[in-house]
């Protein structure tokens, strides 16, 4: 099945899957979550299972978020 994949298609299907496979973390650095690299590392195991992947989402949608320190004058 793997052999009939062509090197155009591989080109295209390996960098979408790395971004898809990126986008908890992403998230959980956009939310400024308190502890990021959870997510990140919930999702790298998440690469080889999928099931993982939807944890690492949940995680990165629903942990606490930081509190933004004040500004200095």
């Amino acid at each position: 099945m793997i052999s009939h994949i062509s090197p155009l298609e591989l080109l295209v299907l390996v960098p979408l899957t790395l971004l898809i496979l990126c986008v908890p973390s992403f998230i959980a650095y956009r939310r400024r979550v308190e502890r990021p690299g959870l997510v990140v590392m919930v999702s790298v195991i998440g690469a080889f299972t999928g099931l993982f992947w939807f944890v690492a989402l949940v995680m990165a949608l629903s942990m606490r978020t930081r509190v933004p320190s004040p500004a200095q004058p």
